[in-house]
């Protein structure tokens, strides 16, 4: 793992992707690209929380120089995006699994298990059994030659580290398992409104240790950050804002997250965030 001496003395920026800092059609504006491209380049400490992979987050930030590790799959996962490879890793333990796995028979559930076996991300599935789950996979397969490996059965994985289980359809289908998951020891849950298609809900399941709260924590020792502050839109953030100083919500955020925010920005389709973060970057110029 690339070693990181301690680079940040003031504030650490942390910004969630979908739905904040990216458009509805899943890109960065030319605006906000031209703004982090410039910003970075100046020594801006700034990451991304999200729950996508490296697979589709990188493509995304192609071509601009972030340097700290990024928290992907709501924590499970620090990515290294100069080395493109993964710096962390939150494993489910075995007993865990197991017992996930035990809930998915019960009540009809198949999904996506990512694992990292030696250091590296694999998206493992038995069989598309889901519109939902076909669609993902198309997508991911065409878009970001997302790396798949099918399987025989899910119990398979319990030895290629298992970091993150991605279920995904209505929320009353989901719930019932959901409050069935609460129940499994050694697992923690995030269980949020798809932004794409609100008629979606994402349950994910992932090591207690996994969270956009630990990873935000972990990197905050890494930089020595005094203060960190966040952006976030969706109920997967409240983990994101736990772990932040100062909680921004963009207009178009969940109200429930407005609630919690500090101050309330404008929406993912008008740049609000770069726009914050320039002003910010700024205003420490002429304190410096």
């Amino acid at each position: 793992m690339r070693p990181w001496s301690p680079t940040v003395t003031d504030t650490l920026f942390v910004t969630d992707l979908d739905g904040t800092l990216l458009t509805p059609d899943v890109t960065l504006s030319a605006h906000t690209r031209e703004i982090l491209r410039t910003l970075l380049a100046a020594g801006l400490p700034l990451t991304v929380a999200t729950a996508r992979t490296s697979f589709s987050v990188m493509p995304i930030l192609e071509g601009l120089p972030f340097r700290l590790p990024l928290i992907l799959q709501n924590g499970a996962v620090l990515h290294d995006p100069v080395t493109n490879t993964i710096a962390d890793a939150a494993v489910i333990g075995e007993d865990a699994f197991r017992s996930v796995l035990r809930l998915y028979d019960e009540m009809g559930f198949n999904g996506f298990v990512f694992c990292v076996p030696e250091h590296t991300l694999t998206c493992c599935y038995t069989a598309l059994t889901t519109p939902h789950m076909e669609r993902y996979y198309a997508e991911r397969r065409v878009k970001y030659d997302k790396p798949f490996c099918q399987v025989q059965s899910l119990t398979e994985l319990s030895d290629r580290h298992p970091v993150y289980l991605s279920l995904n359809a209505p929320k009353q289908r989901l719930d019932p398992m959901y409050a069935a998951l609460q129940a499994v020891e050694g697992i923690s849950l995030a269980y949020y409104r798809d932004v794409y298609e609100p008629e979606i809900w994402y349950l994910e399941i992932s090591a207690p240790e996994a969270s956009k709260y630990h990873g935000i924590r972990k990197l905050r020792a890494m930089t020595c950050a005094k203060h960190v502050t966040g952006f976030g839109d969706n109920h997967n953030d409240f983990p994101l804002f736990a772990a932040c100083d100062t909680k921004i919500a963009v207009g178009n955020a969940a109200e429930e997250l407005k609630q919690r925010a500090d101050c309330v920005i404008g929406c993912n389709t008008e740049d609000a965030v770069a726009e914050y973060l320039l002003c910010a970057w700024k205003q420490k110029g002429e304190e410096r």
